[in-house]
């Protein structure tokens, strides 16, 4: 089995230790799913072609297939060497789904190569592709976001604004009002902001950490975004010492912020 497939079965089977109880605390949000993001890094001198084949004939065999997977995207650094950073996200709607999942990959892939040694072939061609170095992350989603509606037969790729944030541990008592209102008259009424995602740590190596996803239509768009914000929000707030105001008030809950941009692989969209 791959080196890939070895670093999600390995998280998943990491957290079937964990307190059952806080599972079941975070479940009963009705409005949170799980989104487990698993990141890796490719080899040198990889021929994209043959990687994006391996993977399309793995997600068309196995990921495709797995319907308690909601939502499914790989994405690989805007800037950055192309095969330098793969970000695999999924977002799976609860804790029992995340153990079931496990179990239906691993017939999958038993059903797709049932010869053994058509198997490790695969496997080792597709592991071929990536360093041992990765890293495991599980987030919970937010009822503030805003759903990407996806052109039918649509093939060529997003633009994923990635924003890190860590949390401060004080902040402005009308902070979260003030984003609340934000993404209410800011972001969904934002035609250049495609899709918003944001998630709050749940497992992973800081718990102050809140991620948020913009997705844009072209690389263009992130900047015409914000001419856009900017309009959207001085109608909502129109005297320049008021906004400066509620973007302090806004930006008091975060200590420290890292943007990062990809792109996705539509080929390997659920």
């Amino acid at each position: 089995m791959n080196s890939k497939l070895l670093f999600v079965l390995a998280f998943f089977i990491t957290f079937s230790s964990i307190d059952h109880a806080l599972a079941q605390e975070d479940e009963n949000e009705p409005s949170s799913s799980y989104v487990t993001v698993t990141t890796l890094h490719g080899v040198d001198g990889f021929d994209f072609d043959a990687w994006k084949e391996v993977e399309e004939e793995y997600f068309e065999k196995v990921t495709s297939k797995i319907d308690l997977i909601r939502s499914h995207e790989v994405l690989m650094s805007f800037f950055a060497p192309q095969f330098g950073e793969i970000k695999v996200i999924n977002v799976i709607d609860s804790w029992e789904d995340i153990m079931t999942i496990n179990e239906m990959r691993e017939a999958l892939v038993q059903e797709a190569w049932p010869d053994e040694e058509e198997r490790k072939a695969f496997f080792e061609k597709q592991n071929s592709f990536y360093q041992s170095k990765h890293s495991d992350e599980i987030f919970l989603t937010s009822e503030f976001s805003k759903d990407l509606i996806r052109e039918a037969g649509q093939n060529r790729p997003y633009v994923f604004m990635i924003r890190n944030n860590i949390l401060s541990d004080t902040e402005d008592e009308d902070s979260y009002e003030n984003y609340k209102k934000y993404f209410e008259e800011v972001v969904l009424k934002n035609n250049k902001v495609q899709g918003y995602y944001p998630f709050s740590h749940f497992w992973g190596d800081d718990s102050r950490e809140f991620v948020e996803i913009f997705v844009f239509d072209t690389f263009s768009d992130v900047e015409d975004s914000q001419y856009e914000s900017n309009a959207l929000l001085s109608k909502i707030v129109p005297e320049e010492e008021d906004r400066r105001n509620f973007l302090s008030s806004l930006f008091s809950a975060i200590e420290s912020q890292e943007t990062l941009f990809y792109r996705n692989i539509p080929s390997l969209s659920k």
